[in-house]
């Protein structure tokens, strides 16, 4: 057996792939948000930075193939270390009384981390593999603005919306227990610095979170207000 082999069948091998998977992840969520953000400047930016990526294929799908291998990978390994606690189930009793200092985002992970693979797929065939200049891309005003005109009609659905404000809910909680359980893997979550890593972990997540839901909660006020 090669030590590679070795280091992914032990507990700290797993744990250390689903951090560095995860932290990758997390890098390409902070390009993503920026470039979600643009939608507040208006089509012309937002739709010019849609042209901007375009442009960068095909080089653009080694990246994207990367990227789900890596989400695979993050997905992996942490279906192993979930199998790794079941089986070490009779032992869990013994460290009941320590459940109440987990984090509320540490003890909801498996809901979180479903919602946001199933928000994955429809995300995906929501934005990516719909056509971006089909009759979904026309507003009101009877033009058709691309990209923009096909994000700004989803979130003008209210239940579409709500959705999509749950699913970044749930990510905000997910980053803040990756970046908690990141700290503990690599042994930083001590007594003293555990209070700053939490807070951080904590105010990272909301931030990220409600970062993607001003984009929707944006669009649905606007549609309220008339405007």
């Amino acid at each position: 057996m090669s030590k590679t082999t070795s280091y992914f069948q032990t507990s700290i091998g797993r744990k250390q792939t689903v951090a560095i998977t995860g932290l990758l992840l997390i890098l390409y969520l902070i390009a993503h948000l920026a470039g979600n953000l643009l939608i507040f400047a208006g089509p012309n930016v937002f739709n010019g930075y849609a042209g901007f990526l375009k442009s960068l294929r095909p080089g653009l799908y080694v990246i994207e193939v990367l990227l789900a291998l890596i989400f695979l990978i993050h997905i992996f390994f942490t279906y192993m270390l979930v199998v790794d606690n079941v089986r070490a189930r009779p032992k869990r009793y013994r460290i009941n009384s320590q459940k109440s200092e987990r984090s509320f985002a540490t003890q909801i992970m498996p809901f979180t981390g479903t919602i946001i693979l199933a928000f994955l797929f429809y995300h995906l065939w929501d934005f990516t593999f719909t056509p971006h200049d089909g009759a979904q891309s026309i507003l009101p005003d009877g033009k058709n603005y691309g990209l923009y005109g096909l994000v700004y009609n989803a979130f003008s659905d209210p239940l579409h919306s709500t959705f999509y404000i749950i699913a970044m809910m749930c990510v905000g909680f997910h980053l803040s227990h990756g970046i908690e359980s990141c700290c503990q893997t690599y042994g930083l979550a001590n007594s003293k610095y555990m209070p700053t890593i939490r807070m951080f972990s904590q105010t990272f997540g909301v931030l990220v979170g409600w970062g993607f839901s001003m984009i929707p909660i944006y669009i649905l006020v606007k549609n309220l207000s008339g405007s």
